[in-house]
């Protein structure tokens, strides 16, 4: 009857499998997983897509990771907003959302997702820059011409 959890990860094994589990699980409520190696991002996304949709008790998700090296986790964001388009429980959501390899349309997507989420009460997102961009001023508008605006209308929903 565990009902809250915080994790370590550094293999892909482990977060898949970590995943796979929680999917069928009805008594944890919160999970907080720290991911270690930026490979895993990229392999992790359909069991986290899977675990959000079939687990509908958890009320709390934390997804923190060292996203500063290089990555390609485009796809990460992509099933994140799947599985939350289908999420009925969850309150609590603090994840990165990786502007690199980030298309307007999936960031788009995403807060259009989260907008409608009567039940997520408290968001924290951690924009994570390009690392092969030495100079971030290039992602400056990405921000505010693209995020920033999506944020200002979740807002007034």
């Amino acid at each position: 009857s565990l009902q809250q959890l915080d994790l370590l990860l550094d293999t892909s094994e482990s977060v898949i499998e970590l995943f796979t589990i929680l999917q069928s699980n009805t008594t944890l409520k919160s999970l907080r997983v720290q991911i270690m190696n930026n490979d895993i991002i990229d392999s992790m996304g359909t069991s986290l897509q899977n675990m959000l949709i079939l687990n509908q008790t958890i009320e709390y998700l934390e997804i923190i990771s060292d996203m500063y090296k290089n990555t390609n986790s485009s796809k990460y964001l992509s099933f994140l907003t799947t599985g939350l388009s289908h999420n009925t429980s969850l309150q609590e959501l603090s994840v990165f959302i990786p502007l690199s390899g980030t298309n307007n349309e999936q960031i788009r997507t995403f807060f259009n997702v989260i907008s409608q989420k009567n039940h997520l009460t408290e968001l924290k997102l951690d924009f994570i820059r390009d690392p092969i961009l030495n100079d971030h001023m290039k992602q400056i508008p990405l921000f505010y011409e693209q995020v920033l605006p999506l944020v200002t209308n979740m807002l007034k929903l």
